[in-house]
């Protein structure tokens, strides 16, 4: 008997290991697509920096900068009741991402062994975060922009500009849920000097909204992403 209830115990403590706080696991490549094509509400989180993003990240994925001052608090927007696939570059910030959305009760997280580096290696599909990807633009460019798409919004930003860093997250975060609806353009305030001038800004960030092709509104500085989803609103 005593033996018997040793088992039920025993039973019991593994219980609450395995599922009490839930799974995580690190999946190499093939895995790891094979789980998450397999997983019909999943969240697919890129941990690495804004600037790595947008040269290129696994498809559909949304980005949280893992060093952003602001990471715990953007992960508490997501769902926990989704199971969370992370990756980075090589999978050091991932494996710390992971125990940080385990510790905020996210119960089930995958991590990609090898992050980026492997799923790129293995010829997996990928895509760029937003377009038009070019440093300078044209007046006609953006005129042949604003004239194809309902919602348009230019991003004056610089490289040096923290608050224009400290925005990036957000900005591609509402471009990838966004997508189709909105479409958000990065314009390089160094790079692009006749268009700072074109449209008399002096300040940034700086984001001119347009409309069905008009002007709607121009919006100065940091945006919390609250106000900048009130600007992008039809």
């Amino acid at each position: 008997m005593k033996h018997y209830m040793s088992k039920i115990i025993l039973t019991l403590v593994i219980a609450t290991v395995f599922y009490g706080k839930g799974l995580s696991q690190v999946l190499p490549v093939d895995e790891f697509d094979k789980t998450y094509s397999a997983t019909s509400t999943p969240i697919l989180l890129d941990v690495r920096t804004p600037d790595e993003f947008s040269k290129g990240h696994l498809v559909k994925a949304q980005n949280i900068d893992y060093r952003s001052a602001t990471f715990q608090t953007q992960i508490k927007e997501l769902d926990k009741t989704k199971p969370v696939f992370v990756y980075c570059l090589a999978g050091a910030r991932s494996a710390a991402a992971v125990e940080i959305l385990r510790q905020n009760g996210f119960n089930t997280v995958y991590d990609l062994k090898g992050g980026y580096l492997q799923w790129t290696a293995k010829q997996k599909p990928i895509e760029a975060a937003i377009i038009p990807t070019q440093q300078g633009f044209t007046a006609a460019d953006i005129e042949k922009l604003v004239s194809t798409h309902k919602i348009v919004v230019l991003d004056f930003y610089a490289k040096w500009c923290g608050p224009c860093i400290k925005m990036m997250p957000t900005i591609e975060k509402l471009s990838e849920e966004l997508k189709g609806k909105v479409l958000f353009v990065k314009v390089d305030a160094d790079q692009n000097k006749a268009l700072m001038t074109n449209y008399a800004i002096d300040e940034i960030p700086t984001f001119l909204i347009f409309k069905n092709g008009k002007p709607s509104m121009r919006s100065i500085g940091y945006q919390e992403e609250k106000a900048l989803r009130e600007l992008v609103a039809e």
